[in-house]
């Protein structure tokens, strides 16, 4: 049997009691600041586009102290607006058109997003999650400009999604089906989000 020399002994227990020391970081939920964080929608159809906003309902972020490790957020359907047409007649077809043609609000009045792992990407990070729109959950990854303390998360993303994959879309029929191939698959998310204590 070998012996252990006093040195390398006295070197092993040192390094264990080093490391019982070292803890875990331990990882804080952070309350959405809904008054400040906004999120900007742009739908593009053949010749123009649309744009206007829609509101956080509820939220957190996870943080370590160094990087956003989670979160989840609640979004208000029915509160989106338009903001590029200053006709009041036809600012209420479009908002009607896109609630109860679209995403139909009646039925589905909430849309969710849950972070499952956000990653270093160059200087910003790559964020992962689960986005549910009319009860149709997909993966989606963004890129987001992300700083993070120990009490606060400030955060920033232009996120495309492609509403087929969640069944947002006109309707059957072939005037219907014609209308929306006049329609952008994809559609545009603009996110300032603030979150901390």
């Amino acid at each position: 049997m070998k012996k252990i020399l006093p040195s390398t002994f006295l070197l092993v227990l040192s390094a264990g009691l080093l490391l019982s020391f070292i803890t875990p970081k331990a990882i804080v939920s952070l309350p959405v600041d809904l008054n400040k964080s906004k999120i900007e929608w742009v739908g593009r159809k053949i010749g123009g586009k649309h744009n206007g906003f829609i509101s956080l309902v509820a939220g957190t972020v996870q943080t370590d102290g160094k990087t956003l490790t989670g979160g989840s957020f609640v979004v208000d359907a029915a509160s989106m607006i338009d903001v590029d047409l200053k006709f009041k007649k036809e600012n209420n077809w479009l908002m009607g058109h896109l609630k109860d043609n679209f995403f139909e609000v009646s039925k589905f009045p909430k849309a969710t997003f849950t972070i499952t792992s956000v990653t270093p990407d160059g200087n910003n990070y790559m964020v992962t999650g689960k986005l549910t729109i009319k009860d149709i959950e997909q993966e989606i990854k963004f890129p987001a400009i992300i700083t993070t303390t120990a009490t606060s998360v400030n955060a920033s993303a232009n996120i495309r999604i492609d509403r087929k994959k969640f069944n947002v879309t006109y309707g059957s029929g072939l005037v219907k089906q014609l209308a929306d191939k006049a329609i952008k698959d994809e559609f545009e998310l603009n996110v300032t989000l603030v979150a901390g204590k």
